[in-house]
């Protein structure tokens, strides 16, 4: 009996070895064995964190830059010199008769654009292009251009072939879209405003096929602030030199022809 319990003791002492061994080998904390003792959690790691503000930042745009680009944007364009001399010279010519000029002239205008309206552009253009010593596609290409009719081409291209200025063809149509008319234009460019309509009129004629191209563009007379009325004292030779002088006179000429004659 007593060895049967040694026996029993022995092998009781045995499995509780065995069991102590197997819980510490399944211990999570006794696998690691940086682990502390006692269990505590591992220290927290003591590398700094990046410094967020060493990171450059993005410069914000300069004041002064845009303050610059705002003037630049608002500065208005340079001054035309050919221009503003014409500007200038036209305002001192008489209000009527350049309202009187500019009347007449429209309605020329219209009267070009129905006849190339009937008879077609490519006619008209053709007829208009060879009086002023240009092809047609030219001045089919400026009426592109310039987004202007042929009639207004006629009268441009008349003034210009008599008038003695720095201003381009361009600069007259720029003068249009700044407001201006034709007759202060025409004063502008130092033509007698009592011309400008007569030499119109007989580019007209051309343009409608009334008349043949020349090559010869009308005759303006230089001289817009010079006076265009017969003189009172003036002693012509027969009537007939009396009317042609009042029809050459034309708009805004204010002639008298009793007063011319002395009746």
């Amino acid at each position: 009996m007593k060895r049967t319990a040694l026996i029993l003791v022995g092998s009781v002492l045995v499995l509780a070895f065995a069991a102590a061994a197997f819980a510490q080998s399944t211990d999570p904390a006794s696998s690691d064995k940086n682990a502390p003792a006692g269990g505590q959690a591992p220290a927290a790691s003591t590398t700094p964190a990046p410094d967020a503000s060493a990171t450059p930042a993005t410069p914000a745009p300069s004041a002064s830059t845009d303050a610059g680009a705002n003037v630049q944007a608002s500065t208005p364009p340079a001054s035309n010199p050919a221009i503003d001399k014409v500007k200038e010279k036209g305002m001192k010519a008489s209000a009527k008769d350049r309202a009187d000029v500019e009347k007449k002239l429209d309605e020329i205008e219209k009267g070009i654009e129905t006849e190339a309206t009937s008879k077609g552009e490519a006619e008209v253009a053709g007829r208009i292009a060879a009086e002023f010593g240009i092809t047609a596609d030219a001045l089919v290409a400026e009426r592109s251009q310039y987004g202007r009719g042929f009639g207004e081409l006629t009268v441009a291209h008349t003034l210009m072939a008599n008038a003695k200025t720095d201003a381009t063809l361009a600069d007259l149509f720029t003068m249009r879209t700044m407001g201006m008319g034709w007759g202060q234009i025409a004063a502008g460019l130092n033509l007698r405003l009592g011309e400008v309509v007569s030499a119109v009129k007989a580019e007209q004629r051309v343009a409608m096929g009334l008349d043949k191209a020349d090559g010869k563009p009308a005759v303006i007379a230089a001289g817009a602030g010079a006076s265009t009325r017969v003189k009172a004292n003036a002693k012509p030779s027969t009537m007939a030199d009396v009317k042609a002088s009042a029809a050459g006179a034309g708009v805004g000429s204010g002639v008298d022809i009793n007063k011319a004659t002395g009746k």
